[in-house]
């Protein structure tokens, strides 16, 4: 993705045009602002305009070939906070890129946090297999932000709101997440949790790469099951269960990185 595109892209999102997306991300604002006020922080409209999405992309320094896809970014959190100081990149006159790296932080703080278990072995896994490497430790990977080299972080809907309906997880797809993969241009697409693969099964229709008896429509059937898309772009697409502790452990964790294995390697051999 270039730079007039990534740049067009994070303006679309801090002012959408859509109404849809318009509401979605009042939403997000009107929890933001509550949030800052329980914890007694001054905010302005636009620090909870921009806090109310993330975007991870940096233009000058990424070239993913990967793309991890999420629901949404989640609620803002106490944590989201300390990271703003001591200067707030989110407010005045930073640049974009300086913007963009409060977001990149996020991310790196929520796979190293709470998401480590899992992180350590989904990481140490793609490794394993050449997609990536890890020279000094998945921590330093992802703190250092080699990530985001070679994974694109995104999200179907880009706001922090607690839930939508399919008309706004249409307008959010139509309106960024479709132009987001024709300019990736990504060679496999992992989805987490079952709204990222429903949402991407209502509007590019995945094939599976092999026969399968697992049900599409329950990520706990379908996960780990390799598909292929033609539409928007030419990928391949594998829908993983969420990396969340309640899901990451009950799963468990051997038999999510099993099934993972076994998806790579059929990646590998098409």
């Amino acid at each position: 993705m270039d730079e007039s595109t990534a740049q067009t892209l994070l303006s679309r999102i801090d002012t959408p045009s859509n109404p849809e997306l318009q509401q979605l991300q009042q939403q997000a604002i009107d929890n933001v602002e509550e949030v800052l006020s329980d914890v007694g922080m001054a905010y302005s409209e636009e620090l909870c305009r921009r806090l109310s999405y993330t975007y991870y992309y940096d233009w000058e320094t990424d070239d993913p070939d990967y793309v991890l896809l999420v629901q949404d970014p989640g609620n803002l959190q106490e944590r989201h906070l300390s990271e703003l100081r001591p200067e707030n990149p989110l407010t005045g006159n930073w640049t974009a890129r300086k913007q963009i790296s409060v977001y990149r932080a996020y991310g790196q703080s929520w796979l190293t946090g709470r998401n480590a278990d899992f992180s350590e072995r989904f990481f140490g896994t793609l490794a394993d297999h050449g997609l990536i490497s890890l020279p000094n430790g998945w921590e330093d990977y992802i703190n250092s932000g080699a990530l985001y080299r070679d994974f694109y972080l995104g999200d179907v809907v880009k706001y922090r709101v607690d839930g939508f309906g399919s008309s706004a997880e249409r307008s959010s797809y139509e309106a960024l997440l479709e132009g987001e993969l024709k300019a990736l241009d990504p060679e496999l697409i992992f989805t987490f949790g079952g709204n990222a693969w429903s949402a991407l099964r209502r509007y590019t229709y995945p094939q599976p790469v092999e026969s399968t008896g697992a049900e599409p429509e329950s990520i706990m059937s379908i996960h780990g099951v390799l598909h292929h898309i033609d539409n928007p772009v030419n990928a391949y697409v594998l829908p993983l269960a969420h990396m969340s502790g309640q899901v990451w452990w009950r799963f468990p964790p051997d038999e999510y990185i099993s099934q993972l294995n076994k998806a790579i390697k059929i990646w590998k051999s098409s």
